[in-house]
């Protein structure tokens, strides 16, 4: 399906009506994340902790347990933004199909969709990995197209109930062809990305902490209208389930 702009400005009016009808898509995001930090410090407090009282331990091992302990909570992170992404699609495609969207539905995407989208962020790891190594020889244009083309992987997975490699070439397929819409989506994404960033690093002068704290939910609400663009551009462009209006 092709668009005008006028239709992209559509999606974006619309995705911010439903995220102010849609609180949960924000409030499921921020449990995720409270719980991931909270797993992160318990984990890396006790393991540390108890290295450190042991008393057994060179400067040398104590230098390589850190190494694994951060390592080990990066892991978790990403385990836990992985749950985020299933969680909070799943509930922007029930969102546009339904006007409303639930924590059951986030969780019904969790359920059937998580290990079918821990396959597809292998894969997109691997191929963003060979455009990161071409960049810096090509003006950054293959990260560029990276992020372009595969923009529509997470809600084919989830949305579309693609297997991993299917969701990826339908990504591409869609955005290719509509190329114009999806770079104004992704365009859209970084924008308000920034001025997330600017806003949090504003009220950081101000207070360390407050500035930590506004990031964080300014964060969680730019992953959920994110998240409702481009479920619903995915929607409109494959022809699935028509988005309320």
């Amino acid at each position: 399906m092709k668009q005008s702009a006028r239709d992209l400005e559509r999606t974006f009016a619309r995705a911010w009506e439903l995220l102010t009808h849609n609180w949960v898509l924000i409030l499921s995001g921020i449990v995720i994340a409270v719980v991931a930090g909270a797993v992160q410090y318990v984990f890396g407090t006790a393991v540390l902790g108890a290295f450190v009282i042991s008393g057994n331990g060179s400067p040398d091992a104590l230098a390589a347990t850190h190494a694994v302990v951060m390592i080990a909570m990066l892991l978790v992170g990403m385990a836990f933004g992985l749950v985020q992404m299933v969680y909070v699609t799943g509930m922007a495609g029930a969102a546009w199909r339904t006007g409303s969207a639930t924590l059951r539905d986030g969780w019904e995407a969790l359920a059937h969709r998580f290990l079918h989208l821990v396959a597809a962020a292998v894969l997109l790891f691997l191929i963003g990995l060979c455009a990161a190594v071409l960049s810096p020889v090509t003006f950054g244009v293959p990260l560029a197209v990276y992020a372009v083309f595969f923009i529509y992987t997470l809600a084919s997975v989830i949305i579309g109930g693609r297997p991993a490699v299917d969701g990826i070439a339908e990504s591409a397929r869609v955005a290719l062809g509509n190329l114009g819409p999806t770079v104004g989506v992704v365009a859209l994404i970084v924008v308000i990305s920034l001025v997330g960033a600017w806003i949090g690093s504003l009220v950081g002068h101000v207070s360390e902490f407050a500035g930590w704290l506004v990031a964080g939910l300014l964060q969680q609400v730019i992953v959920a209208y994110a998240s409702l663009v481009i479920a619903g551009e995915y929607l409109k462009l494959t022809g699935g389930d028509q988005p309320t209006v």
